[in-house]
């Protein structure tokens, strides 16, 4: 191997070592509420949403337990900045919904929010006044890159081997 190739090969090997370190993403999960909210609009989809704010690096679930409160049945539709990704089937007071993946969305900060819908039945004659409950949301949060065990020894040791190969080599 020519001087020239042993350079690259080190060179290669000393990068290859460098980008041992990795970036993983921590799922945490948190619970909303209880909440409530006083419906402002008429009829059974209830304005307005209740905003979470959440941040992630791009995994987003949400499950929705209904108050016990409720008179009647409810459902929830889930929106991420606006726009609905998912909705649950109608659920008894008290009774828990499935959990939604809502994901991949971008990495950053995004409004989750959760909208009511009612049906008729119980208290429900034709329109939902007020309604709640609480969420569990689950996101992931990117964890620091850390170095691989014994990158810095590595590191060190082709520093010294090249040294070595540099002294020892023979002069022209």
């Amino acid at each position: 191997m020519g001087r020239l190739e042993a350079r690259r090969f080190l060179v290669a090997l000393a990068l290859s070592a460098a980008s041992t370190g990795v970036a993983s993403a921590t799922p945490v999960t948190f619970g909303v509420g209880p909440f409530s909210v006083t419906c402002t609009s008429s009829g059974q989809l209830c304005s307005p949403a209740f905003p979470v704010q959440v941040t992630t690096s791009g995994l987003l679930q949400v499950s929705y337990t209904a108050s016990p409160g409720h008179c009647s049945d409810i459902r929830v539709h889930f929106l991420v900045d606006g726009v609905e990704l998912a909705v649950t089937p109608f659920l008894a007071p008290g009774a828990t919904s499935a959990t939604f993946t809502l994901s991949p969305v971008g990495a950053g900060t995004h409004t989750l929010g959760l909208q009511g819908e009612g049906q008729v039945g119980g208290c429900n004659t034709g329109s939902v006044a007020n309604w709640g409950g609480t969420a569990q949301v689950t996101v992931d949060q990117l964890a620091a890159a850390v170095p691989a065990p014994g990158f810095l020894a590595t590191g060190l040791a082709l520093a010294l081997g090249a040294l070595a190969w540099r002294r020892a080599r023979p002069r022209r």
